[in-house]
């Protein structure tokens, strides 16, 4: 009984040192890859989920549905991976994994945002097999995918202090995945939004059981697809808002 208040006290002694300093731990701009072809400047736009964003005067304002029949999510470009400071640093044979894990996750990505539009509610929004005229192209990049560090959220583990089925809430040791992203009239082949996104992993109790090296990564990746999916099918009034950084899941 003793073991279980002391463990009790110290679960909510690190829940409240932590939580007043995440609003401190957002992450950075997402960084310039060269893979859109101008500055994406912030603008007023009802994409309140992403960091920086420009949208043609043209486009703003209207249903995505009312302006284009389908939607086409391209294969993800992982060519600018490399260039990030972070991946240089590493080892030859470590840079060969990474690279192949930044391409399952690109994999993953594409695949989660197929899904989310197929799945809304709305519906209002198909996909396409193709780009061509009707179609919305969405193209996007990996440009940052750093792993979390397993081990740091498993630390607290070790003098035997874990509620069992998760974690203590820590900071240490988040990864961070940010995107880049353009959007083109398929029949035009123009250019018609750039975009851009940086995230940190979520700061949650983790489940051990459930744990993987790009976790964090894999549940921004849900949010960015849902987001998007809501962005497409709903009216020009509709903001969508960025999901929040902190998930609690109860003792």
């Amino acid at each position: 009984m003793i073991s279980i208040r002391i463990h009790s006290c110290l679960a909510a002694a690190l829940m409240t040192a932590v939580l007043p300093s995440c609003q401190l731990l957002e992450p950075a701009p997402a960084p310039d890859s060269g893979f859109n072809p101008r500055t994406t400047a912030t603008a007023n736009s009802r994409a309140a989920f992403l960091q920086q964003v420009w949208i043609a005067d043209s486009y703003r304002g209207k249903p995505v549905s009312q302006q284009f029949n389908a939607v086409y999510i391209a294969p993800v470009s992982t060519r600018f991976m490399a260039e990030q400071s972070w991946w240089q640093q590493q080892t030859p044979m470590r840079q060969e994994s990474l690279s192949a894990d930044a391409r399952a996750i690109a994999t993953r990505m594409r695949q989660q945002f197929m899904r989310a539009i197929q799945q809304h509610p709305a519906q209002k929004t198909r996909l396409a097999s193709s780009p061509g005229p009707g179609v919305l192209v969405i193209e996007l990049a990996l440009v940052e995918l750093v792993p979390s560090k397993a081990y740091w959220n498993a630390a607290a583990t070790a003098a035997g202090f874990a509620v069992p089925g998760a974690g203590y809430l820590t900071l240490a040791g988040r990864g961070s995945i940010a995107i880049e992203g353009r959007a083109r009239d398929g029949a035009s082949n123009r250019i018609i939004a750039t975009f851009k996104d940086r995230r940190a992993d979520k700061t949650a109790p983790v489940d051990l059981g459930k744990y993987t090296w790009y976790h964090g990564a894999e549940t921004n990746i849900t949010d960015w697809a849902a987001e998007f999916a809501d962005f497409l099918n709903t009216q020009p009034t509709h903001v969508v808002e960025r999901a929040k950084s902190i998930t609690l899941k109860p003792w």
